[in-house]
């Protein structure tokens, strides 16, 4: 029984926990890209890279 209430806390816990830097993340960065960079994808907005050559720009 022991074991199996401190289960339930830790996983409470890591619960709790996760929603915080969950909140706290989505609050002050932000967690999606606009829909400009949406369209273009993450590696191209974020990492100026593609995977495609035709897609590459010249930054």
């Amino acid at each position: 029984m022991p074991q199996l209430l401190m289960t339930m806390l830790a996983i409470g816990i890591a619960l709790v926990g996760g929603t915080a830097v969950y909140g706290l993340l989505k609050s002050t960065v932000g967690l999606r890209l606009d829909r400009e960079q949406e369209f273009n994808g993450a590696d191209l907005s974020i990492h100026r890279i593609t995977a495609t050559p035709e897609r590459e720009t010249n930054w």
